[in-house]
């Protein structure tokens, strides 16, 4: 069983929205997925209680608690566990990190949100948890070549001790449509741009984890 939690000290990086989908993504993949709703605000129960599927499964509890829910996860075959978890609480985020196999660490390219993203970093290299940083929300490829906002994004998290994923999501209408009813994007618009990109990401970071 693999566990990827995704953590951000920042609020409103999209960190529920990406959890969601990487866990849709991973159930129509062929694996067992357990979505784990660690945030306080509860968005990610609330997505899957207007939810016409009964899967990926869903729990809610706290970070400090995510051992045992991985522990019962195990004992119930599921393959992969997505946690969403808790921003601006660093306990509930160290716990979560060390109890997974790999962090997805979400941002937006704009400079607010590039310079925030410093203590999430340091958190995950100093529990040498692999790590990839995801650029989210960004503005849409133009053609082939990515906006230069984006690039810049790029750049500037160099300085950070965790790679920058390849895959990048932009800003795009059908995140926000699909949530409503508690979908996807690949099941609101299967042969959309959202989706491909949502599957992009998934088999990038899959192959990492």
């Amino acid at each position: 069983m693999k566990t990827l939690s995704l953590i951000a000290q920042k609020g409103g990086t999209g960190k529920t929205t990406l959890a969601i989908h990487l866990a849709v993504q991973a159930q129509r993949a062929g694996h067992r997925v357990l979505l784990v709703d660690t945030d306080p605000q509860g968005s990610a129960g609330a997505w899957w209680q207007r939810r016409a599927a009964a899967e990926p499964a869903l729990v809610q509890g706290q970070g400090t608690e995510l051992s045992g829910i991985l522990e019962q996860a195990a004992g119930r075959g599921f393959d992969w566990v997505i946690v969403d978890t808790a921003p601006h609480s660093s306990e509930q985020s160290r716990a979560c990190a060390e109890c997974s196999d790999a962090v997805v660490i979400p941002t937006r390219p704009a400079i607010l949100d590039l310079d925030a993203i410093g203590i999430t970093t340091a958190l995950v290299a100093d529990l040498k948890v692999p790590a990839q940083i995801v650029l989210n929300a960004c503005p849409p490829r133009t053609r082939a070549r990515e906006p230069r906002l984006v690039a810049e994004a790029r750049e500037a998290l160099t300085a950070y001790p965790a790679p920058v994923c390849p895959v990048a999501l932009s800003q795009r209408a059908a995140f926000s449509h699909a949530l409503i009813d508690g979908r996807a994007v690949v099941e609101f618009e299967a042969q959309g741009k959202a989706a491909a990109e949502v599957d992009a990401l998934w088999r990038a970071l899959a192959q990492v984890v």
